[in-house]
This record gives C-alpha cells, structure tokens and sequence, in this order.
C-alpha cells in the first residue's frame, strides 16, 4: 500500500512549484519542514517532530536529495520530492504504532471482504443488503496519480454513507465501528503506523459473490446471464474507443447494453422476488450511475427514448 503524499500534503502548490523551478537548497529544506509538521499535525503526534526530523535527516533519500537539490531538474525534483514524502509519511507513522480512533481509515470508505470474511454473511452479522459489488471492469481510481481504469476482479465492500462516503458502520459521534467485534479482515490488519502489514494481507483471496451464493442455483445463472449481457470491459473498450476516436455510433452499442442491465434489474425483481437493495450485491452498482465515470450520463425524451448526453 501506497501512501498518497500528494493528496496526503496540502502545501501551498504556487510555493512548491517555485521550490521546484528555483532550486535553492535553503527553500527545499524549509518545505520539508512545513510538509513534516503538517503530517504530524494529521497523525495526531506534533510532539514527536524531534525525533522524526531526527529520522528523516539520517535517511539515505533525504541525504541525497539534499546534496543534489541544485543540481537536477525541475521534473526530477518534483518525483523526487513525493517518493520523500512518501518515505517520511512512512516514518511518520511508525513513531506512533498504536490505533488513535481518529476514525480516518473508516471516513476513507469501507473495506473489502476476503474468503475468510464470508462467516461473516454465514453467521448472520451482516446481510447481503449491506454490502455491494464492484465488478471486474468497473472503472474504479487504481493509482496515486488518479487515473482511470478498470477493475482487474471482482470486489464485495460494505456499502457507504452516500453523503459523506463513509463505511456504513462507522459511528461518527463516538468515531467506533458498530459491528467492532464482528470486523472483517481488511480491518483487523488495518494499521496506519504500518502499511505492510495491510498491503501483505490484501494478496490474499477475495470474496466473490460465488462464494455467497454456491447453494442458490438460480441466482448464481442471474448473475452469471448479468455478467455477460451487461460486460463492463466491454463497455470499457466502447468508451474509450469513443474517447480516442470520436466515433458516436459506438453509443448505440452502449446504450444496448444499459438497456440489458435495466432489463436483468427487473427480472430479479419480478421473476426471482428480489429487494431492490439487494441488487447491488447482486448485480453490482447500475449501469446508469457507472457511466458517470467516464463524463457521461443517460437522458429520456418526452417519447420515452433513452440517449447518452455529456455529464457536465
């Protein structure tokens, strides 16, 4: 697991492009100053500035960005200067090895569960209408520069607050988790002070709607018929074929496929006597809301036909 210093630091950005363009060593080390101590401001730990300046300076990445601030470009500062902030987030965080219950890893958004996780549903701690998927293909963040891209397999989460994003089980007010006891997996080895342990963890397997529904037959060839009916990266390559070349007829293949999804929707319903907040653990999230991500949306006319128009 990465740490996203640019995100995670909020310097001034005219003042750090000017650290890099300029050059001056005396600028670098100041900023490196201001950006330590709004980390430790965040992690909650002001009182340990001393002892991670101390850190910090005997780093071997700190020592030669140092010596050679003045010498390399304006580019290879600015890569340079985030892998530091990265290493001295990292350091930041091991001088404070215990859980504060600030509750920022739940404000983040919800966990994914793992294999070892489905106990969880067999026990009755949480239902299917509490958690959703994300399918394979979904367009989904996957990096620290933010870039789009789709999903490489399948995920279940707990569902979130739709205003604020948070897990559904965080408890704002007392900043606790209302289902402590019962946490999944991706919780219990969440430890800020030490990102490792949490990045080791997430290779292991996932649980997959499969693995929830192995004993209903009639569910499992719903999702199945959904998965390849409504295939997200195929509506991947449509969109960026779009993107890339400018050819709207693709539209019409899109739209098809959002009409499928609407389709399998109602079956569920109708046919199988699903509640609609089961759908998307079922199916995953609609169709309609998943091609906002790629700056479109779906419109009907006063005849009842849909069109894709530009989200602005």
């Amino acid at each position: 697991m990465k740490h996203n210093s640019a995100h995670f630091i909020q310097l001034d950005p005219a003042l750090l492009q000017d650290l890099f363009q300029s050059g001056k060593r005396k600028d670098f080390v100041d900023q490196v100053r201001q950006a330590l101590r709004q980390i430790l401001v965040k992690l909650q730990v002001e009182s340990h500035y001393d002892r991670v300046t101390i850190l910090v300076k005997r780093e071997p990445c700190y020592r030669a960005l140092n010596n050679t601030w003045e010498q390399i470009g304006p580019s290879a500062r600015r890569q340079k200067w985030y892998e530091l902030m990265d290493r001295i987030i990292q350091i930041a965080y091991s001088t404070r090895p215990y859980c504060l219950r600030c509750g920022a890893c739940c404000r983040l958004g919800s966990p994914s569960l793992h294999l070892r996780d489905g106990d969880l549903l067999a026990r009755g701690m949480i239902s299917i209408r509490q958690i959703y998927t994300l399918r394979r293909g979904e367009p989904v963040r996957l990096n620290i520069e933010g870039k789009l891209g789709p999903l490489p397999s399948e995920l279940i989460k707990f569902k979130e607050d739709q205003e604020k994003g948070y897990c559904r089980f965080y408890t704002e007010t007392q900043k606790s988790c209302a289902i402590y006891e019962n946490r999944p997996s991706q919780c219990r080895f969440q430890q800020c002070w030490n990102p490792e342990a949490l990045e080791e963890f997430w290779r292991e397997q996932k649980l997959t709607r499969r693995d929830i529904l192995k004993n209903d037959q009639d569910l499992i060839e719903l999702v199945e018929l959904h998965d390849e009916q409504c295939n997200l990266e195929e509506l991947h390559e449509l969109f960026i074929h779009l993107h890339n070349t400018g050819d709207i007829t693709v539209l019409n293949q899109a739209l098809e496929i959002l009409r499928k999804d609407v389709a399998i929707r109602n079956l569920a319903t109708t046919r199988l006597n699903r509640q609609e907040e089961e759908l998307d653990f079922l199916l995953g999230r609609p169709l309609a809301e998943i091609i906002r991500a790629y700056g479109l949306k779906v419109e009907r006319d006063q005849d009842g036909v849909y069109h894709l128009a530009e989200d602005r």
